[in-house]
């Protein structure tokens, strides 16, 4: 495994293998050149129970859900994963090297939702989607071998959607989870400074006509109060560093006690070279130690 991001970085460069990129090419080659970059992330998966694939019947039609089973012995503590990937790209297999890798390290199955994509579903779907899933798992808890209230955890664009799920969830008044898991989340919505990428995933979240600021997609414009316990990720050099440390001020001005995690010279996406980058994994595993304490506080 590779010490430092700019090892691992330069390892798969020589791979000759690029990230897709919605602003100069289609959306459907943009995705599956993003694909073939995911993909050449993966290295060799840790060893598991079995894999459940399944669909969820949500308002807007099925949602495929992935459930991936650690080895033990049933019933399972679970967690619910949201990808990031601008909330435009990926899928289930794109994030496997993470979700598989957590279900071993939090000995919990982790259910991957595979949420309705941008720009052709803007937001509330993908909020919307999640709690449906989440509704639907606590309803067949026996017959998927779960058990107790799940956590939420979220990468980039799908830590925006945990934290809205966790919010609206909150206003519902259901008590339906045990904590939030948050690597450098993408909460503090569309900024004129921002490069032209990061405008545009925002832009296609909220909704073309729609207005960019003032709106329930953006979670810091939203109630942090009365949240489950919160562990914040991100890396040194992230350009969403400065969201997850507001975030994190605003729950302790709220009277929280929220984890805060910042990695040294890490990048933004950094859990997708989890199976080649030594601080990656490291990061990782620290956030399953939370998991699992977390369970274990409430048994």
């Amino acid at each position: 495994m590779f010490k430092t991001f700019k090892e691992a970085q330069a390892f798969h460069k020589n791979l000759g293998i690029d990230p897709g990129d919605p602003l100069s090419m289609p959306i459907e080659q943009a995705r599956e050149k993003q694909n073939i970059y995911f993909d050449s992330l993966k290295g060799v998966l840790p060893s598991i129970s079995k894999i459940v694939d399944l669909e969820v019947q949500g308002k807007e039609g099925p949602i495929a859900v992935r459930l991936t089973y650690p080895i033990g012995d049933a019933p399972f503590n679970y967690v619910i994963f949201i990808r990031g990937a601008g909330w435009w790209a990926g899928g289930l297999d794109s994030h496997a090297q993470t979700t598989t890798s957590l279900a071993d390290l939090s000995s919990s199955v982790v259910c991957a939702v595979d949420y309705y994509k941008t720009p052709e579903y803007c937001y509330p779907t993908q909020v919307n989607q999640v709690i449906e899933v989440l509704s639907f798992l606590r309803a067949h808890q026996a017959q998927y071998e779960l058990l107790g209230k799940p956590i939420l955890f979220g990468e980039s664009a799908g830590s925006t959607i945990a934290l809205s799920v966790a919010q609206k969830l909150r206003d519902m008044k259901e008590d339906a989870l045990n904590g939030l898991v948050l690597f450098y989340c993408n909460a503090d919505g569309f900024k004129p400074t921002a490069r032209k990428y990061s405008q545009w995933v925002w832009e296609q979240y909220i909704g073309r006509g729609r207005p960019l600021s003032d709106n329930g997609a953006v979670p810091l414009q939203e109630d942090l109060s009365n949240l489950p316990p919160v562990f914040l990720a991100v890396g040194e050099d992230d350009p969403l560093l400065g969201d997850t440390q507001k975030l994190f001020n605003q729950l302790i001005a709220l009277g929280a006690n929220p984890e805060l995690n910042v990695f040294p010279h890490l990048p933004h996406g950094f859990l997708m070279w989890t199976a080649t980058l030594e601080p990656a994994l490291k990061a990782l595993e620290k956030s399953a130690h939370s998991i699992k304490s977390w369970f274990k506080e409430r048994v």
